[in-house]
């Protein structure tokens, strides 16, 4: 297959520009599969969470993510992706209690431990928060009021 000359150059930019904000890990939200969650309705709340945050709808899909963890305590990625919404929005203190409740839940998680690693560094450096690549932000009324923590 021959590559486009644009094709590669967006790539190396890409991966350059992930390289560059220190952040080597997988910043999309994780689905749930139904058949790991001890509700199944847990999980399709979850990954409706995920789809709202692929379209940029960050306050929504923080929502549906804290409503999945009041489900089900047994999994640890609807902890991890509330995580992912906060840090897009910016709230990266927020989000690190989020990664601590994920890895409790799995101790052994390696996305969890390094994006909790990334995050206090960038708190610890005062850097400022990354942009999702890939994701329009969609205008949220009365952005910052809905983002509580469990």
């Amino acid at each position: 297959m021959k590559f486009r000359r644009e094709n590669v150059g967006f790539a190396t930019l890409l991966a350059l520009s992930f390289f560059l904000s220190g952040y080597m890990i997988d910043l999309h939200p994780q689905i749930v599969a139904k058949g790991e969650a001890g509700s199944v309705v847990a999980a399709e709340v979850n990954n409706r969470g995920v789809d709202f945050y692929r379209d940029g709808k960050f306050h929504e899909a923080l929502g549906a993510f804290i409503a999945a963890s009041e489900m089900d305590e047994t999994v640890w990625q609807p902890h991890f992706n509330c995580a992912v919404a906060l840090a897009a929005m910016g709230k990266l203190e927020k989000a690190l209690l989020h990664l601590e409740l994920s890895m409790e839940i799995d101790p052994d998680n390696r996305l969890s431990l390094d994006f909790y690693q990334d995050l206090l560094n960038k708190v610890n450096t005062q850097e400022p928060a990354f942009s999702p690549a890939g994701v329009q932000k969609t205008p949220q009324p009365g952005e910052g009021s809905s983002d509580r923590i469990i």
